[in-house]
């Protein structure tokens, strides 16, 4: 996909999360948006340079002997932000639903497992859980789910696939 057909598809993803009244779903992609891609570099003096004049490379780029020479030799590692690109976005928002709709649901069924395999009896039964954000987290729109709808075991498994064959045609 071309960064035109995959803004496309990032904004279908958002209109099918606002549609949904996800809202803050898109508030929480937004923020990580914002924030950008944290990248190592290796901040060195340039060679061959009387001034005082740097350069920033990559870790991910110099191979291992180069970044331990660079060390040796005064350079630094810092950490950097870069803006997401198009394809970064759109994984980003198709991995937030995949959670939201596969992940969720089982982080739900393994709590009340556990919960109910405490065996309390003056405890009333645990139903169901509710997902609350932190309480450090304000100005944020409501975020609490309930999970109340379970997918059949082939819905989830179709839907994996769909998940699955996204990411797959995205990538390309």
């Amino acid at each position: 996909m071309n960064a035109i057909e995959m803004r496309e598809v990032e904004d279908l993803l958002r209109n099918l999360i606002r549609s949904a009244g996800l809202d803050w779903l898109l508030d929480e992609l937004d923020s990580a948006i914002a924030t950008g891609v944290a990248e190592e570099k290796l901040l060195q003096r340039r060679r061959g340079t009387s001034t005082e004049e740097y350069e920033a490379l990559a870790v991910a780029e110099v191979g291992t002997d180069t970044f331990h020479r660079s060390l040796k030799r005064g350079a630094s590692v810092v950490v950097t932000t870069r803006p997401m690109n198009a394809r970064e976005r759109t994984e980003l928002h198709l991995n937030a639903l995949r959670r939201l709709i596969l992940e969720v649901p089982e982080i739900e069924v393994e709590t009340l497992k556990i919960v109910s395999a405490e065996g309390d009896r003056h405890r009333a039964p645990v139903r169901s859980v509710r997902f609350v954000p932190d309480e450090e987290l304000t100005g944020h729109r409501d975020q609490t789910h309930e999970v109340a709808a379970r997918l059949p075991e082939d819905t989830r498994a179709r839907l994996q696939n769909l998940f699955r064959e996204a990411r797959e045609e995205i990538s390309r």
